[in-house]
């Protein structure tokens, strides 16, 4: 019996053999990618691709920064052993903290031996090179300008934008803010009134890596005739803009022109944001109008409107779900607004000229013309608590600020604090503390840009 068994499996393996002689296995291990090298931006991020392998195969070890996922098993890994058969893989790279470009091998191994390498490559994270200063300038005089901070120098240059380009910036810089590669700065022009004059309001565009100006777009209204500008934010490619003319206006930021104007129901269009699929405009009608006008943004019509306390003037949206306005003249208060149910709600004890956003608090400054002295006011919305900021101001050179305006810097949670006369300051809202001081030369600086590289 024994021989008979042992004739068994010999037989067995002879036709195993020579079936394998006539078709001999070929090992095969392809991935749907186009080249062997990813790039990631030091954002970081996923790239996905599909794998096939007729036999085991396995990754080998990536650094911590980087995560390679398979689909179709529970397992996310550094390096581990997968079945054959198809995959669905993911490389996720993490953010780059570090001012270094980041590089790494992945080693994709099949059981008998194929291997392909994928290699990594990261972005490093863009350094600080400066600020860009915004000043309104003095009220009808035409001397709005942009005032350089290089960190690296630790120098300020002032009115530069004259300087650079040969021409004067306007009058009333409102607004200054970046948004991909360029800065935008909106002109409001001169005079009190809704109407604007011809050549003299206009949202600058210009090249933060040399102050150079890249187009000044003529504000208009729907009907063509110059229109008073105000602020700015950005979705999507566009930028929306608050007008004097009772609209909000949009800009399209690749061809750099005026595309769409939404009519407003109220007047003397101010500070806007975004709140889920709406912007938000406050209708101040410099102390006489009482609305905020809720425009669809696809659709770019107005779709509702809510009725507030006089004058409102600035707002901001809280993680998408809440808004924060506050009244300008003469109260100076504050307020909650619910974008589902529009339940207005007055927050007790604080003041604000302006309010912004930023780790969780919303800042605002506040100057007391009776009394004539200022304050800067902390508000956690999750908690429902105030306290103030108290900064050092005598430190940098201060005796007074007469707190003027607020708002957040991109790429950082830094915030910067204006005051009336040409104080600009760089917070850190962290540490409570003051991070740069400047005097830029013209009165009311009204914005920061920083510049990375």
């Amino acid at each position: 019996m024994r021989h008979l068994n042992y004739l068994a499996i010999l037989s067995l393996m002879l036709i195993t053999f020579a079936c394998n002689g006539e078709d001999p296995f070929e090992p095969s291990l392809t991935v749907s990618l186009e080249t062997e090298t990813l790039l990631f931006s030091n954002q970081g991020g996923a790239e996905d691709f599909e794998l096939e392998s007729n036999e085991l195969w396995s990754v080998g070890e990536v650094p911590e920064w980087i995560l390679v996922k398979v689909k179709d098993m529970d397992v996310a890994t550094r390096g581990t052993t997968y079945a054959a058969g198809k995959k669905n893989v993911t490389i996720v790279v993490e953010p780059n903290p570090g001012f270094k470009t980041r590089t790494a091998n992945i080693l994709l191994s099949s059981a008998s031996g194929k291997k392909m390498q994928l290699t990594v490559k990261q972005e490093k994270s863009p350094e600080l090179v400066g600020y860009w200063i915004l000043s309104e300038g003095s009220f009808g005089s035409n001397n709005s300008e942009l005032a350089w901070y290089d960190v690296a120098k630790g120098e300020l240059s002032v009115k530069q934008f004259e300087k650079i380009n040969g021409v004067k910036l306007g009058d009333t810089g409102n607004d200054l803010e970046i948004y991909g590669s360029k800065m935008y700065c909106v002109v409001t022009g001169p005079g009190t009134g809704a109407g604007g004059q011809e050549g003299t309001n206009y949202i600058e565009v210009i090249n933060p890596a040399d102050g150079k100006s890249i187009k000044r777009i003529p504000f208009t209204d729907a009907q063509g005739n110059p229109a008073k500008p105000r602020f700015i934010v950005f979705e999507e490619g566009k930028g929306y803009v608050s007008s004097y003319s009772n609209e909000l206006v949009r800009l399209d930021t690749a061809t750099l022109t005026l595309d769409a104007h939404a009519t407003l129901s109220g007047t003397f269009a101010e500070e806007l944001a975004i709140c889920g699929k709406n912007i938000y405009v406050c209708n101040s009608g410099q102390g006489n109008d009482d609305k905020i006008s809720v425009v669809d943004i696809k659709s770019m019509k107005e779709v509702k409107v809510i009725t507030t306390k006089k004058n409102p003037s600035g707002i901001i949206a809280v993680d998408n779900e809440r808004l924060f306005f506050n009244t300008s003249y003469p109260k100076y208060n504050v307020y909650s607004l619910d974008p589902k149910t529009e339940a207005i709600k007055q927050v007790e004890k604080i003041k604000g000229n302006t309010l912004t956003y930023v780790a969780g608090n919303i800042y605002l400054p506040y100057f007391d013309w009776g009394k004539y002295t200022g304050a800067v006011y902390i508000y956690n919305p999750q908690l429902q608590q105030s306290s103030k900021l108290l900064l050092d101001y005598e430190s940098v050179g201060i005796m007074m600020l007469m707190e003027y305006k607020v708002g957040t810097i991109n790429g950082s949670e830094d915030i910067f604090l204006s005051g009336q006369g040409q104080d600009m300051l760089i917070i850190d809202p962290f540490t409570k503390s003051i991070k740069y001081s400047f005097q830029t030369k013209v009165p009311c600086p009204s914005g920061v840009v920083a510049y990375y590289r």
